[in-house]
């Protein structure tokens, strides 16, 4: 999204100049998917000093031919801004051009020019702009349905809240707007994105601001963007959808503090785009065997669509039955190559596991994962608590007891006794605290007790 101010002494000369910028916005359907996209706002020569934020300035022929010496005091009202000048007939010699640039002007532009020639300079120009205050993109994705990638982005929203931030969350599950409706939004789709989507309207950073509805009260300032209103996934499939979500989701990000995108049901062509522009992946799996292909080769597409600057972070959310161990995920699957990502354990909880169509999010039942999830990418959490170390030491101390009670059945020193009876004892006294000493598959648990004190797997 590149916002242009348009500059000129009467309101009728501005209004050709954005008439003239929209003429060569609104190119051949097949190019305008590969042109950026451009947010036109109206301003006299009085009104600069009040209005520095846009990226292009653009000064009218009007204001040139009346007073070019002008330009030198918009210039110093705009020091680190790009100012482009359009010359019509009249105003157009080589004497004027070196004028212009003597005054700061970095490029001019005649009236009679082609879309191609306004991109071009437009696009080379947007190079040399100093990096705007935006907000962080974040794209919560995982290689397969079911993991959790919903259940991760709800509770972000609500730890990056709880810091401060203004946080919007944007929901891309046509289908079933599962994040819309847990969290109580309507209407549960969005009119206005599907206009983004059709090309029927143009995509600003005040028409984006108004798919947004605020979640909560104003404790939190919190917003989320429901998926746009269409029967299938088509309408995510076009070779324009993938540029103009990047644009809606760039204005959302002059707007907010984070921006999170829960990226279900979107094809592989827009997960891409979104890739190259974020400033951070939460990649969600589960312990399921039968993911671990998927999730390799997932990880491996990411990592070459990241930025340099980018970060990534994988959140192991234990909730399947069918488990793999800990170490085998985290040294062959659990891989982004090139990069150093952050792993994050994601324990079960009861509570937690009730937030579908609740309103809330999980974020207060499991406190301490997401906020080291939502922490900067240089933030040590640790295992080193005297608590968390004097719980260890408890459960291994039961452990290795209920063990030696089992060696002594099976070697008959314990008369009377059998394993079946031992494990029968065992379920009866210990079993909930132990399962996988039975070979069951461990009980949801509160965040309160041990499994949910780790947070980052080292």
């Amino acid at each position: 999204m590149i916002e242009l101010g348009v500059i000129d002494l009467s309101a009728e000369g501005r209004r050709r100049v954005a008439a003239l910028i929209e003429k060569w916005s609104w190119v051949s359907p097949d190019s305008r998917a590969a042109v950026p996209h451009c947010s036109v706002s109206l301003l006299s020569p009085e009104e600069v000093r009040f209005n520095g934020s846009f990226d292009v300035y653009v000064v009218g022929p009007d204001l040139i031919g009346c007073d070019a010496a002008f330009l030198a005091t918009i210039r110093r009202q705009i020091p680190n801004k790009i100012l482009l000048c359009v010359l019509d007939a009249r105003t157009y010699s080589f004497s004027v051009i070196e004028q212009l640039g003597r005054l700061g002007v970095d490029d001019v532009l005649m009236e009679s020019a082609t879309s191609d020639e306004f991109f071009r300079r437009l696009i080379l120009l947007e190079r040399r702009m100093r990096s705007k205050s935006r907000g962080v993109l974040s794209v919560v994705s995982g290689a397969r349905g079911g993991v959790g990638v919903t259940f991760v982005a709800a509770a972000m929203v609500e730890s990056l809240a709880s810091k401060g931030r203004k946080v919007c969350v944007v929901d891309c599950d046509i289908l079933s707007q599962d994040l819309t409706r847990s969290l109580k939004v309507s209407p549960h789709v969005s009119e206005g994105l599907r206009l983004f989507l059709d090309q029927q309207r143009v995509v600003t950073s005040e028409s984006a601001l108004e798919c947004a509805q605020q979640i909560w009260s104003d404790e939190h300032a919190c917003y989320c963007v429901p998926p746009p209103s269409s029967g299938d996934l088509t309408v995510y499939t076009t070779p324009k959808a993938a540029r103009v979500i990047k644009s809606f989701l760039d204005a959302l990000l002059l707007h907010f503090d984070d921006v999170i995108v829960d990226s279900s049901s979107l094809p592989a062509t827009a997960l891409n785009a979104l890739y190259q522009g974020a400033e951070r992946v939460v990649f969600v799996a589960n312990r399921d065997p039968a993911g671990a292909f998927a999730n390799r080769q997932a990880l491996t597409v990411i990592s070459g669509y990241l930025g340099p600057e980018a970060t990534i972070a994988i959140v192991l959310n234990d909730n399947s039955v069918a488990s793999a161990s800990t170490s085998l995920l985290l040294r062959e699957v659990l891989v982004a190559p090139g990069r150093d990502p952050r792993r994050i354990l994601l324990p079960r909880s009861v509570r937690a596991a009730r937030w579908p169509c609740s309103g809330s999010t999980p974020f207060k039942f499991l406190v301490r994962p997401f906020e080291a999830l939502t922490s900067k990418p240089d933030a040590q959490v640790l295992h080193d608590s005297p608590e968390w170390k004097a719980a260890l030491w408890r459960r291994l101390i039961g452990v290795f007891k209920l063990r030696a009670q089992a060696g002594e059945i099976r070697s008959g020193r314990k008369r009377g006794a059998s394993v079946d009876a031992l494990e029968g004892s065992v379920s009866a006294r210990g079993g909930e605290r132990y399962p996988m000493l039975l070979g069951q598959a461990p009980p949801p648990v509160d965040e309160g007790q041990l499994v949910s004190k780790p947070m980052l797997v080292t």
